[in-house]
């Protein structure tokens, strides 16, 4: 049974960050008075424009087709952090986007989003993202830049990439001294421990709606808000949390044979074979050994085997396991 976080854990909000949509020929009349040239791209007939706001949401325009695309952090251009954002800001900044530029990007086609939930945790985020790996059988190549290990891990398939990291150091890295007091006063604690998880929609429409195409206005409407907070919690069950096996406070039984069986049952274990599967292949080799065991020798090895396996303290289940977190932080926003 996983242990319910404590009573004095902060979870928050799961909440909308980075977006990308796309309006097809769009025939808008575009105010230009709150957009910067950023760039222009002759190659690829693109012009690159920021919209004024608390950090830069650029405005893409396709000059040979006439798209036009909305891409970059929400909570970032709208407050200027990612602590905290809800649906009811989510559509104030979109509604914001539309009025000074003139264009309707509820009605655009939404390529790529991101949605995850930033949880209060009782130790520092690298146990918990170094205790990570995907399950065995789940099609997720791991990724990690050498510089950001215990920082930040992801792993990702076709469609989209499951994160995790430290929000509490993007924080203390990335922001200005009065960003972080208006992050203090949306429940930051410079002295606490934050962990976020968070998915990346790279195909949204194949990974939640049957390969039919999402429009923005999806992500501001609660039904589609009840799938998002479902798939989060189902997404992150493709991870495993890693399982540690109790060391024996008596050194009697941890010796070298004791100290091979704890460390190749943790790790088997971590690769979700059962405590039966792993006597199961023990048994298969010393089975094997036709010419070197006898019979005899065999059961005694079996026997050996048996009686080691009877000293691990085999876990059930893993102290850095984020379900309850993330089904906690689910349930807030339900309420």
């Amino acid at each position: 049974m996983l242990h319910s976080p404590p009573h004095w854990i902060f979870i928050l909000l799961v909440m909308i960050d980075f977006v990308s949509a796309t309006i097809s020929g769009c025939k808008d009349t575009i105010n230009f008075s709150h957009l910067v040239l950023v760039s222009e791209s002759f190659k690829y007939n693109r012009t690159y424009y920021a919209i004024d706001g608390c950090e830069e949401m650029q405005l893409i325009i396709i000059r040979n087709t006439g798209d036009i695309r909305l891409k970059g952090s929400v909570p970032y251009y709208y407050q200027g952090n990612n602590f905290t954002f809800d649906r009811k800001k989510f559509v104030q900044a979109i509604d914001y986007i539309n009025t000074i530029t003139n264009i309707d990007f509820w009605q655009s086609d939404l390529d790529e989003f991101e949605y995850g939930v930033i949880m209060e945790v009782p130790t520092t985020p690298r146990n918990y993202i170094i205790h990570h790996t995907a399950k065995r059988g789940e099609k997720l190549l791991q990724n990690e830049r050498g510089r950001d290990k215990g920082k930040f891990r992801w792993w990702e398939d076709k469609t989209l990439s499951l994160k995790l990291y430290d929000a509490g150091r993007n924080i203390k890295a990335k922001q200005s001294e009065n960003r972080k007091q208006v992050i203090r006063n949306a429940g930051w604690d410079d002295d606490k421990e934050y962990i976020k998880f968070e998915i990346h929609y790279k195909k949204p429409h194949l990974c939640l709606n049957n390969g039919r195409a999402m429009k923005l206005y999806c992500l501001a409407n609660p039904t589609w808000e009840d799938r998002l907070k479902e798939d989060l919690f189902e997404q992150y069950q493709r991870l495993n949390p890693y399982k540690e096996i109790t060391i024996p406070t008596d050194k009697k039984q941890f010796g070298t044979p004791n100290i091979y069986a704890h460390t190749f049952t943790e790790f088997a274990i971590n690769m979700d074979y059962s405590p039966e599967d792993i006597k199961g292949l023990l048994y298969n080799t010393i089975n094997n050994a036709t010419n070197t065991l006898s019979k005899s020798d065999k059961d005694a090895r079996k026997r050996e085997v048996s009686k080691i396996q009877g000293t691990l303290l085999t876990p059930t289940e893993s102290q850095w396991d984020l379900r309850n977190y993330l089904q906690e932080a689910i349930n807030k926003t339900n309420t």
